[in-house]
């Protein structure tokens, strides 16, 4: 990752330093490293509503975190491990695309914030024509959920991404990219996916069941 910041691999402390400054939000990008890493703050956390903006509709409601397993990447077109991390993310979502289980949450940021909404949407939408990346994309125009989740959910380098599960609540943390990281978010969705009550070997393609599931009998039959 590009860096401000130059901390040997092997201490894989706090990679970035957030300036707050006029409401805006600037954070600054440090090198990954591949050594193991210790279990992220954020893992258990719940995520609530946070005010995203759709790059391809901006009316379209804002995403929510519960009902569904997510992966909640940020991410930028200027970040070049950024870049080399998105293309693996939209191969999954593609796989999931008929899963309604799932979502992909990209958001993209620019270098600091607050973004310039026709700008971002501009760069956003250039990039992932270029590179041919099938994905629906957020942003963050305001700078208000980068700020939260460097806060209150150890947002501190790009690319970041969350797995949240059905409940809610942050399973795994993925800060920076190495080339493993695909394979490893992959794996940990589908352990994700099997907690989801709607996998059931009955379920039709939505994902609703074909059949009642069984009900205990009451005490009093069950005594007969």
């Amino acid at each position: 990752m590009i860096s401000l910041i130059r901390p040997p691999c092997r201490a894989r402390g706090p990679l970035v330093t957030t300036l707050v400054a006029a409401g805006a939000l600037l954070l600054v990008i440090g090198p990954g490293c591949s050594g193991p890493s210790p279990a992220h703050p954020a893992v258990g956390k719940r995520i609530g509503g946070i005010p995203l903006v759709s790059i391809a509709d901006p009316s379209r409601p804002a995403p929510t975190f519960t009902g569904r397993v997510t992966l909640l990447n940020f991410w930028g077109t200027w970040c070049p491990p950024c870049r080399r991390e998105l293309p693996g993310l939209g191969r999954i979502a593609t796989r999931l695309a008929d899963d309604d289980r799932f979502q992909l949450v990209a958001v993209s940021c620019g270098a600091g914030g607050p973004d310039d909404l026709d700008e971002i949407t501009a760069d956003t939408k250039r990039f992932l024509d270029r590179e041919r990346i099938a994905i629906e994309p957020w942003c963050d125009p305001r700078g208000v959920v980068r700020m939260i989740f460097s806060e209150g959910y150890g947002f501190e380098v790009f690319p970041t991404t969350y797995l949240v599960g059905p409940d809610g609540r942050i399973r795994r943390v993925w800060a920076g990219y190495r080339n493993r990281d695909e394979a490893d978010i992959a794996g940990a969705l589908v352990e994700a996916l099997k907690d989801d009550p709607r996998d059931d070997p009955r379920a039709d393609p939505r994902g609703l069941p074909q059949e009642p599931l069984p009900r205990p009998a009451p005490a009093a039959a069950a005594a007969r």
